[in-house]
C-alpha cells in the first residue's frame, strides 16, 4: 500500500470517528438536564421549573439551555473537522 493511499484511508477513518463523537454529543445535548444548581453552568439568572417525565424534580431551566449550548458547540466542532478530514481524502488522488 502506497503512503498517500495509507493516508487517504487515515483521513477517511479519523472522518468516521469524528463524525461518530459528534453523533454522540449532539444525544447528550439533547438528553442533558440540570435539576440541581452547577456553578459552571450559572449565567446570573435562572428560571426554574418542575420537570413531570424526571418525577416531578426541580429543573434549572436556564443551566439546561446553557449546558445543551456547550455540548452542542462540541458536536458542531467535531462535524466541522470530520468534514475536513473528508474533504483532504478526496484531494488525495486514487492509485
Amino acid at each position: 500500500m502506497s503512503r498517500l493511499r495509507l493516508v487517504k484511508v487515515v483521513c477517511h477513518a479519523v472522518s468516521v470517528v469524528l463524525a461518530l463523537a459528534s453523533a454522540v454529543y449532539w444525544f447528550r445535548a439533547s438528553a442533558a438536564k440540570v435539576t440541581k444548581y452547577d456553578e459552571r453552568y450559572d449565567v446570573g439568572i435562572e428560571l426554574q421549573g418542575h420537570d413531570p417525565k424526571n418525577k416531578n424534580q426541580p429543573l434549572n431551566v436556564v443551566q439546561t439551555v446553557v449546558k445543551q449550548s456547550i455540548l452542542n458547540k462540541i458536536a458542531a466542532v467535531l462535524i466541522g473537522l470530520a468534514a475536513l478530514f473528508e474533504l483532504a481524502a478526496s484531494l488525495i488522488p486514487s492509485d
